[in-house]
């Protein structure tokens, strides 16, 4: 019996894409980098300092890419894994922006510490905080934590007005170094709608961490770091001087969202993760079906994909394995095996090749 590995039976790097297995994600290397620079370009325009978030691809490679490219500023993760990833990778700067809770999750958390050149993680409670410190101190090392303030999203985040004094238990601790502010302001995207929207908000968020600022500075604290933003709002937080580092994450990509929420300055050409898929049933004149259904596209948006070279068409509904298209307000004519290209709502799955 033949047996089949991994790298002879998935995508290539380089593999043309009409060579292709569908349904498989796209991306264009290189409009991609042309967004990363105009982001380093921005942030170098406000002089803050471009931290790029990895979530959203979790890709080594392309994450030392982006510490290329924005100036050797380091990354930004969310799960102790991806920093395990990154760190095993050789990217040697991370900021966790999250709270680690669980003794065995802050000796790894220790662990990672003794392996990068600089790690630091968010608390945002006298809990968070203290855990840490006892984490450090059994660990015998000192940990970099940042306080994360609620600045409006109301998920996680000290409230602003008990700020300096969750930061003066940070600043005593022995086994701790206070780095500074998270002031994530993501609560300005379901506020605002244009573009003057955006500034107003943003800029209202920042002069509420500049308050945060000045009152852990008037109990003799220094605030080092004060770090904002994700791909929405970094070009407007970054103008306000409070502010020393982005933390954009979809930016290289952007996504149906991104298109969506701000059409102004984000088009079709600038959204680099794109899913292709065939046509595998061409029901009636006004429907047909592709291989790219919930499963391939993640569906846990609300956003549909959205077709990347076409206006024609829509995507209307999803079942697992089906992706359902309304094609009848095309004059075009679909057969099976047709492909179709669809810029990504959000995260997908699947297999990856570039372009």
């Amino acid at each position: 019996m033949t047996t089949w590995t991994s790298d002879q039976m998935g995508p290539r790097l380089g593999e043309p894409v009409d060579d292709l297995e569908t349904p498989v994600l796209l991306a264009d290397v290189d409009a991609m980098e042309r967004n990363i620079r105009e982001y380093a370009a921005v942030a170098d325009e406000h002089d803050v300092e471009l931290r790029s978030h990895v979530k959203t691809h979790k890709n080594a490679a392309l994450a030392a890419r982006e510490v290329e490219l924005t100036g050797d500023t380091g990354i930004c993760c969310q799960t102790l894994g991806e920093v395990e990833t990154m760190a095993r990778n050789g990217i040697d700067d991370v900021y966790l922006s999250y709270q680690v809770v669980g003794e065995s999750k802050l000796d790894r958390l220790c662990w990672l510490d003794g392996k990068v050149d600089a790690l630091a993680t968010t608390v945002d409670s006298v809990a968070t905080v203290d855990a840490l410190a006892a984490a450090a101190e059994r660990n015998d090392r000192t940990l970099h934590a940042v306080l994360e303030v609620d600045m409006g999203l109301n998920r996680t985040g000290v409230a602003p007005d008990e700020a300096a004094e969750l930061a003066r238990r940070i600043a005593d601790a022995d086994a701790l170094a206070f780095d500074g502010l998270l002031a994530y302001d993501a609560h300005v995207k379901s506020e605002a709608s244009t573009e003057q929207e955006f500034e107003e908000r943003a800029w209202a968020a920042m002069e509420l961490a500049q308050e945060v600022v000045d009152d852990i500075e008037a109990a003799g604290i220094e605030v080092p770091e004060v770090k904002v933003g994700g791909t929405a709002t970094s070009r407007y937080s970054a103008r306000h001087p409070v502010v020393t580092e982005i933390n954009p994450g979809m930016y290289p990509f952007n996504d149906v969202g991104e298109l969506e929420l701000r059409p102004w300055e984000v088009s079709k050409d600038d959204c680099t993760a794109t899913v292709l898929t065939t046509v595998i049933s061409v029901p009636d004149d006004d429907r047909l079906v592709v291989d790219g259904g919930s499963k391939t596209f993640s569906l846990d948006k609300p956003q549909l994909p959205v077709p990347k070279h076409r206006d024609d068409i829509e995507y209307v509904n999803a079942s697992e394995e089906h992706g359902w298209i309304d094609t009848s307000e095309s004059e075009a004519s679909f057969e099976v095996g047709d492909r179709l290209e669809f810029i990504v709502p959000t995260s997908v799955r699947r297999s990856t090749c570039t372009t």
